[in-house]
């Protein structure tokens, strides 16, 4: 299957291919990864990704079909944005004003790419790809440090950038025998928006890629229905099939 910025999202991508997203959803639950893929689950679409998507679209230059395309992002009644969507707004103009973070996220833009790691078919959809770097864009809360599973975890590492940044850069390598480093290019949804400019160690990336070539292998298998997809347990989809008998009586 030949990928382009068409079909990179189609169900028959996804199931041909893994990514960024899919590993991190297999990570975090692989039953409602599967039922995500199957077309029996629908990821929630919240409007703190949308305000990410916002952003995109007016870097890609596609502001106004993305308004077109939600509706939803509009008040009704005053038939003006939203108050995050306004906040989004200010965002695009705090990235325009900074002249090295624009010129950073402005480089081309969405570039599909496609290639292998430990035996597994990966795609990749790069946000800006510059003369001499990755560069990723993100709309974030802050960049402090977050609690994630009872444990204090850097952002980058809490969200799987680390991971995102290894599956990235192997793959770009792969294809065009360059290896370039990986950025984040961060505005933050503070009172005061933030701009931070982050770039991966090499053993941070190292690291990182092990995690992938150790578990992409597994989690194509369940793809392929050779291994069980298990549950985690608490995340909405497996709460949502939760059925209860008397073994789950709880003793408080």
């Amino acid at each position: 299957m030949k990928l382009t910025k068409r079909n990179y999202y189609s169900k028959k991508a996804d199931k041909e291919y893994m990514s960024y997203s899919q590993f991190k959803a297999f990570d975090e639950c692989p039953a409602k990864a599967m039922a995500i893929l199957n077309g029996e689950y629908e990821r929630e679409e919240t409007e703190s990704m949308l305000v990410g998507s916002y952003v995109d679209a007016w870097l890609d230059g596609e502001l106004k079909k993305f308004r077109e395309q939600h509706p939803e992002i509009f008040n009704s009644r005053a038939g003006e944005l939203k108050s995050n969507f306004k906040l989004a707004e200010e965002l695009c103009d705090v990235i325009k004003k900074d002249e090295y973070l624009y010129k950073q996220l402005k480089g081309k833009r969405q570039v599909v790419i496609t290639g292998n790691i430990a035996g597994v078919p990966f795609k990749v959809k790069i946000d800006s790809l510059t003369a001499d770097c990755i560069v990723d864009g993100k709309v974030l809360k802050d960049c402090e440090d977050v609690w994630r599973n009872g444990e204090r975890k850097p952002f980058y590492k809490a969200n799987g950038y680390d991971v995102q940044g290894a599956i990235y850069k192997t793959i770009y390598k792969q294809m065009t025998g360059q290896d370039l480093p990986f950025r984040l290019g961060v505005v933050t949804k503070e009172k005061a928006p933030d701009k931070r400019i982050f770039e991966f160690s090499s053993e941070t990336i190292e690291t990182a890629l092990q995690e992938v070539i150790a578990k992409a292998p597994v989690y194509n298998a369940i793809k392929q229905g050779k291994e069980e997809a298990w549950n985690c347990g608490v995340c909405d989809y497996c709460k949502s099939k939760r059925k209860l008998s008397e073994e789950n009586i709880e003793i408080l």
